[in-house]
């Protein structure tokens, strides 16, 4: 059972605050838990929810509610597996509108994929809104970097690959 909707929450499960409004140059250097709002827009948070570093997706207070959890790295091969596998499963998992230049997918999983594009870990600014979404998992690849799978507006594969885990 996944989210219905991507996730928007401030405070881990607990009830702490989750640091937000960091610069660039701040969100480049935080080893903690961050969340973001891509371009601080509230169309954005509308449409596409939050986006966190890896340090919130791992943090022990819990980022998504209780009885829910980032999905691990096996459990996005199963549900690839599920749907046909990585060269099927991202046109099954993107929505049927607004991906860049007509790359919408058909939803036939209703998993209701968004572009929502990503935070830098480089420079911490919001890139590729409309043309890819990323989700990642909660399994670190080694101490720098963590799986994640993505959506891509040019293709029907569900990517997968890992990230700084700066990245949002």
């Amino acid at each position: 059972c996944w989210f219905a909707e991507n996730l928007r929450s401030e405070n881990y499960e607990n009830g702490d605050a989750i640091p937000s409004n960091l610069t660039g140059n701040e969100w480049e250097t935080t080893n903690s838990g961050a969340v973001a709002v891509l371009n601080e827009s509230t169309i954005n948070l509308s449409l596409y929810g939050r986006v966190y570093n890896w340090y919130a997706v791992d943090d022990v207070r819990g980022l998504c509610p209780s009885g829910w959890h980032v999905p691990l790295d096996s459990e996005w091969t199963m549900m690839t597996d599920f749907l046909g596998g990585e060269s099927v499963a991202g046109v099954q998992m993107k929505t049927t509108d607004g991906w860049y230049f007509n790359g919408n997918g058909t939803n036939s999983s209703g998993f209701s994929g968004l572009p929502s594009g990503h935070r830098s870990s480089n420079n911490g600014g919001s890139y590729f809104t409309g043309q890819y979404g990323y989700c990642w998992s909660s399994s670190p690849r080694d101490p720098d970097s963590s799986w994640y799978r993505s959506l891509l507006y040019y293709s029907d594969i569900l990517a997968r690959g890992n990230y700084n885990l700066r990245m949002g």
